[in-house]
C-alpha cells in the first residue's frame, strides 16, 4: 500500500466540519462509540446490513489524522490497487495505539474530529472517487469499507464494474 497526503478537492468543507484538535498523544481519549462497534461486529457476522452499519457510523464522532504544516490540511490516505483508503478511528486512543504500533509514537500526530455523517456526505465526495474507509486499522475489529452504495452517496459509490 502506498501512503499519500491527499489534499481534499476544491470546495472541501473544512470549516465547521473538520474540527482540528491537538496531538493524539496529548489529550485524554473518550471511549469509542459502543453502538458503532456493536453494529460493526454484527455487520462482520452477517447479522446487519450495510445500511444499518452506515446509520450507526453517521451518528458517531470519528477521528482522522491531518497534516497542516503549510497552512492547509491534508488527509493521509493509502493506495492499494485502484482504491484509496482513509484511516478513520472511533477514538483518539485507538488512533494513538495505531501510530505507536507503527513506530510513530514520538511523532506529533494531529487529528480532526467529525461525525460520520459529515465524513460520508461532505468529506468523501471531495476526495478521489475511489476512496474507502478503514475503520480502526490495526485493531481486532478493524474493517475496510469500500465506497459502495448504501454506505456513501450514490454519486461516489463504486458500481458493479468497480468504477
Amino acid at each position: 500500500m502506498t501512503l499519500a497526503q491527499c489534499r481534499p478537492g476544491r470546495g472541501f468543507p473544512g470549516r465547521g466540519v473538520l474540527r482540528l484538535t491537538g496531538s493524539i498523544f496529548d489529550e485524554p481519549a473518550p471511549e469509542p462509540a459502543a453502538e458503532l462497534l456493536d453494529a460493526l461486529r454484527r455487520f462482520r457476522a452477517d447479522q446487519a446490513t450495510i445500511a444499518q452499519l452506515a446509520a450507526a457510523l453517521r451518528g458517531t464522532a470519528l477521528y482522522v489524522a491531518v497534516s497542516d504544516e503549510d497552512g492547509r490540511f491534508a488527509l493521509p490516505t493509502g493506495r492499494d490497487g485502484e482504491l484509496s483508503w482513509l484511516g478513520v478511528f472511533t477514538s483518539p486512543g485507538r488512533m494513538a495505539e495505531f501510530y505507536r504500533a507503527a513506530g510513530r509514537g514520538a511523532d506529533n500526530v494531529r487529528y480532526g474530529e467529525l461525525t460520520g455523517a459529515e465524513l460520508i456526505d461532505q468529506c468523501l465526495p471531495a476526495l478521489p472517487r475511489s476512496t474507502g474507509l478503514v475503520l480502526d486499522p490495526g485493531s481486532e475489529h478493524g474493517t475496510a469499507l469500500a465506497p459502495i452504495r448504501g454506505l456513501v452517496p450514490d454519486e461516489i459509490a463504486l458500481t458493479e464494474g468497480g468504477k
